[in-house]
């Protein structure tokens, strides 16, 4: 079996994580393969074959993101179009969708085995079209495709869905959000918690300027479209999973859809869902005496 590895350095303990992993995967009969722009930090892993990443996961088994959840997001964009497993190992601060710590590499001899759990999750597309309908701009997401203005500035805009108005709004921004990106920004902004491998697409605006408007949850063969609804409006942004943001112009149109990828992510805790959900984001609202955090974040 083969393993690629694709550390972030910038994570506190991300080096140490990755060198041990190496040893873990060669110990564990794995052939181990890492970028050649870490040649340096593997230089006495005589065992370790270099490729590009984006080469590497074409014949890889199994992906190994080290860092926080950023990490996962930006190595599952490189997984698109594979069939490799993707593993998470938190060096991060929340790491939810991690599989495992540091401290539990002992437990990848069950990958050889097959003690384990993959969830396989959607993905969303979006299409920023011009007012010829020309697609100049394509956006792929595990989380989330957010628009927003800078500085806090409301937007006014209409929401589609398979080309019926479904409203106008008035809002600092909205999520488009998959579920497993419904723990993300969207949680924050107010929406549902959804179970990852559920397949629909969230819909969650973020402070919108009136009392009755909702968060929606549409069937993943749905097809949203924005607009938006002022011609001088300036400033608006489109982010897919926190990459730098496109502009977005009273002109342009954007289609959110279901992607035909998925992406594959191994889970080797035995732990469900809402355990993880209870552990890393309920629980951290906490106390150590259990108490309910009462102060501000």
């Amino acid at each position: 079996m083969k393993a690629v590895i694709y550390p972030n350095l910038q994570k506190i303990n991300a080096l140490s994580c990755a060198r041990s992993l190496c040893d873990v995967l060669h110990e564990n009969d794995f052939e181990v393969i890492a970028d050649p722009q870490h040649q340096a930090l593997f230089y006495d892993k005589h065992f370790v074959r270099y490729l590009p990443f984006e080469q590497a996961v074409s014949e890889t088994d199994f992906a190994f993101a080290i860092g926080g959840d950023g990490t996962i997001l930006r190595c599952a964009k490189m997984l698109i179009g594979t069939e490799t497993k993707l593993l998470g190992i938190n060096t991060g601060h929340l790491g939810f969708m991690a599989s495992m710590e540091p401290s539990q590499l002992h437990e990848i001899a069950r990958l050889r085995t097959g003690d384990y759990r993959v969830s396989r999750r959607m993905m969303l597309c979006g299409e920023l079209t011009d007012e010829k309908c020309y697609v100049f701009q394509h956006f792929t997401a595990l989380n989330d495709i957010v628009l927003a203005r800078q500085f806090a500035r409301v937007i006014d805009f209409s929401v589609y869905r398979n080309e019926v108005l479904l409203g106008q709004y008035r809002a600092d921004g909205a999520i488009f959000s998959t579920p497993t990106g419904s723990t993300a920004y969207a949680l924050s902004a107010g929406g549902s918690v959804i179970e990852p491998e559920f397949s629909c697409i969230g819909f969650t605006l973020v402070c919108p300027h009136s009392l009755a408007t909702r968060p929606i949850l549409f069937s993943p063969e749905s097809r949203l479209c924005m607009r938006l609804l002022r011609p001088d409006t300036h400033e608006v942004y489109i982010s897919s999973d926190g990459e730098t943001p496109v502009p977005f112009d009273p002109h342009q149109q954007l289609t959110i859809y279901r992607s035909e990828h998925t992406i594959q992510l191994v889970d080797l805790s035995g732990n469900t869902f809402f355990d993880s959900l209870n552990r890393k984001i309920t629980h951290s609202l906490k106390g150590n005496n259990g108490s309910e955090y009462s102060g501000g974040f």
